[in-house]
């Protein structure tokens, strides 16, 4: 499959019309999304269970911002999520005004042909159909390089220490706070309940586990170096003397080196290698 790249701006043509067909014929769905509203969701719904029923599996990665994100939203993937073994919700818990989580990235994978949708549309009815948005929309095969940088992005996210996976407490938590932000009680913020429920959330966050990586996370690059790291203890110059090897499945890549200690990190911060001294690691 030759790289194709198109610009999709909800006028010419609607992000909802690329999402739709991609994920029902896809076996592999991630969505990485700072808002996701009712409305929106809806949009996919259907979709998205046609691609559970066929064997697809799909992530949502999704933002909490006590206002565009819907405890409906977040209930109706969660309940999926419970019945469908092939369903994974994750939650960024940051709510705080330091550390703003805004991606909005979306992949599929049907027999190695992805489509990635990076731009400026969130999981609402808005940006998937009536807000005048950017897009850029690449389909290209999975051992393209762009490809494998769009995966690798997607894992940063996936993997950052502040996902976690939700239960029915930490919903309902995050519920109350966004009605008592929706109702903008006043002086919310020094309300002594307010700041008791932020911190019960807060400490509920530290209890709920992470995304644990798997093969399907190892994609292009990643899975490259990682298939190519020897059991134990390894070097740097021990993974460079595949540089021949590695550039014969990117030959455009003309600094292997640098992508290959850029993959270390990556697998680092999934958790899949230690760094144990300078430019020395060991596989986990």
């Amino acid at each position: 499959m030759q790289m194709q790249v198109e610009i999709v701006d909800n006028i010419s043509r609607k992000l909802v019309s690329v999402l739709l067909p991609a994920i029902e014929q896809s076996q592999e769905v991630r969505i990485a999304v700072a808002f996701v509203s009712h409305r929106g969701l809806s949009m996919i719904e259907p979709s998205v269970k046609r691609s559970l029923q066929r064997g697809a599996y799909i992530e949502f990665l999704v933002g909490l911002d006590l206002s565009t994100t819907e405890p409906k939203a977040l209930w109706t993937l969660y309940e999926l999520s419970q019945h469908e073994d092939n369903i994974e919700l994750y939650c960024y818990t940051e709510l705080g005004p330091s550390v703003v989580y805004h991606p909005k990235l979306y992949i599929t994978n049907a027999k190695e042909e992805v489509t990635a949708v990076l731009g400026s549309s969130n999981l609402t009815s808005g940006g998937l159909k009536s807000n005048l948005e950017a897009n850029v929309v690449i389909r290209a095969n999975i051992n393209e390089e762009i490809i494998s940088d769009v995966y690798a992005t997607y894992n940063k996210l996936k993997f950052d220490p502040r996902r976690v996976e939700p239960d029915l407490e930490f919903l309902q938590l995050y519920e109350q706070l966004r009605e008592r932000h929706r109702r903008r009680e006043q002086s919310a913020r020094r309300d002594k309940s307010s700041r008791k429920l932020m911190s019960e959330f807060r400490e509920k966050a530290k209890t709920l586990r992470r995304p644990t990586p798997t093969s399907r996370d190892l994609v292009g690059w990643l899975r490259l170096v990682y298939e190519h790291l020897p059991e134990g203890e390894f070097t740097n110059q021990q993974i460079y003397a595949y540089e021949d090897e590695f550039q014969r499945y990117y030959p455009n890549n003309l600094n292997v080196r640098a992508k290959i200690r850029q993959q270390l990190q990556y697998l680092r911060d999934m958790g899949l290698v230690e760094h144990v001294s300078q430019a020395r690691w060991r596989k986990v």
